[in-house]
């Protein structure tokens, strides 16, 4: 099994976005996504009580089930895919428990 965590993952992205020169915006408040059917969806967002806008050829929505990305899409394109594994994801295989004695 390879695990990727979302820390190891944020800093490669992170890293793959200096290497291009992009800015990268941690914080921002009352993200609107537009236009998303679109070939040129756009993102609005206020930061520091300022409107920006970034035109994009694409969007990403990676802010999780509840982000504003989800709740974007209308809900004839939606499609969820879920995966039930039947282990924990802490959890342990009782073969593999070593005793500590």
């Amino acid at each position: 099994m390879m695990a990727y965590g979302q820390t190891a993952i944020t800093q490669d992205l992170y890293t793959a976005s200096e290497a291009r020169g992009a800015c990268i915006v941690e914080r921002a408040d009352n993200v609107r996504l537009h236009d998303i059917r679109s070939p040129s969806p756009n993102v609005t967002y206020d930061r520091d009580g300022a409107e920006e806008h970034i035109a994009c050829d694409f969007i990403a929505g990676c802010d999780g089930f509840h982000g504003v990305s989800r709740q974007s899409i209308p809900t004839d394109v939606l499609r969820t895919f879920e995966r039930a594994y039947p282990f924990g994801w802490l959890g342990s295989c009782p073969r593999h428990r070593r005793s500590r004695t």
